[in-house]
């Protein structure tokens, strides 16, 4: 079944995340994206964004509350995966970018100049190196491949009487970081709390995770949701509600993420203390995103770095969940599959009454 090889795929995705969790690459991602102006860096790093989105308005619901009173609760493990594929390894984007002094000489040797064949050799580099260019960058996202580096086409240019003729060159600190993963797994901790006049609250919290090496996971969420048939004196053939989840998502110190989603839901418990509970779940959400980093450049008075701040804001979607809780007594699995523009899946384990 396709569920079942989904639900393998996040379980195996979710192993590796604490098996590869202390793998050292050559630099950061911070010192990657320092490489790099806004426009560049948002599109570098905007299938993560995604990613982190989906993931945190995934996994929330199981089931409907109870639609009569008392006292039911559940602690679960939620194992998240947002689906990368293959359109999101590269990008090509036209943009800004101030170039370091190493790549201005390189550029005007590639044009035949350099210090031995004109005078004013340093005063054309420096006006080069205060100007904002406009440059062509295509190859590989933050997801892609780790062999790839990131290609910045110059145009030509007149500087001081001089041509300078198109260049392209290569950002050697600039790489597919995460190397054509499939999956970006996403951990938490849930606690559901119900049923008072149909309605249950759930609470997230994850932390001390080093996701995939961008960073330190920190996840804190709540939400609620309702059962309409407690209104109802004759129960309906399903159960049927709404709900509303907010979640906020650090990684590091570079992304810091919140997302909420609210919609309808329906489920339906077959047998009583060992049941299944098929469930559905049509939702809107909503996501923004920061990054924040240390833009480093040079220019004719010497390095600069400039910290910045990028505001986000991810897909508005409509999704659809389908999805399935296993009851064994205390013990609950839930795996479901969100439908939507990151599509994303769930598994969980917890125990519960």
């Amino acid at each position: 079944m396709r569920m079942s090889r989904i639900s393998k795929t996040i379980i195996i995705a979710l192993i590796l995340l604490f098996v590869t969790s202390s793998k050292i690459f050559p630099q950061s991602i911070g010192e990657t994206l320092s490489n790099l102006s806004s426009d560049a860096v948002l599109k570098y790093s905007e299938p993560v964004i995604s990613a982190f989105g989906s993931s945190m308005n995934s996994g929330w619901f199981t089931g409907l509350p109870s639609s009569s009173n008392g006292i039911h609760a559940k602690l679960r493990f939620v194992g998240v995966g947002s689906f990368f594929t293959d359109d999101l390894r590269t990008f090509s984007h036209t943009g800004s970018l101030r170039l370091t002094s190493a790549q201005v000489d390189e550029i005007l040797y590639s044009s035949g100049y350099d210090p031995n064949t004109i005078p004013n050799y340093e005063s054309l580099k420096n006006e080069v190196l205060s100007r904002d260019w406009e440059v062509l960058f295509n190859g590989p996202t933050i997801t892609g491949n780790y062999d790839e580096y990131l290609k910045v086409k110059f145009p030509s240019a007149e500087v001081q009487g001089y041509t300078i003729e198109q260049y392209t060159l290569e950002l050697t600190d600039v790489r597919g970081y995460l190397n054509n993963i499939d999956v970006m797994p996403s951990p938490a901790l849930q606690f559901d709390l119900g049923s008072l006049i149909g309605t249950s609250v759930s609470v997230r919290y994850f932390r001390g995770i080093n996701l995939q090496d961008l960073g330190i996971v920190n996840i804190f969420g709540s939400g609620v949701s309702h059962n309409l048939n407690y209104w109802f004196d004759d129960s309906l053939p399903l159960e049927i509600g709404f709900g509303y989840y907010f979640q906020s998502f650090k990684v590091g110190d570079i992304f810091k993420n919140t997302a909420s989603q609210y919609g309808m839901f329906i489920s339906k418990r077959i047998g009583g203390r060992i049941s299944i509970e098929p469930y559905a779940g049509l939702t809107y959400e909503t996501s923004r995103s920061e990054i924040n980093y240390k833009y480093e450049f040079d220019s004719p008075a010497g390095r600069q770095e400039l910290q910045l701040n990028i505001d986000y804001s991810g897909d508005q979607t409509v999704n659809l969940a389908l999805g399935t809780s296993i009851n064994l007594s205390i013990f609950v699995i839930n795996f479901d599959y969100k439908f939507g523009g990151t599509n994303t899946g769930t598994v969980g384990v917890g125990f519960g009454f």
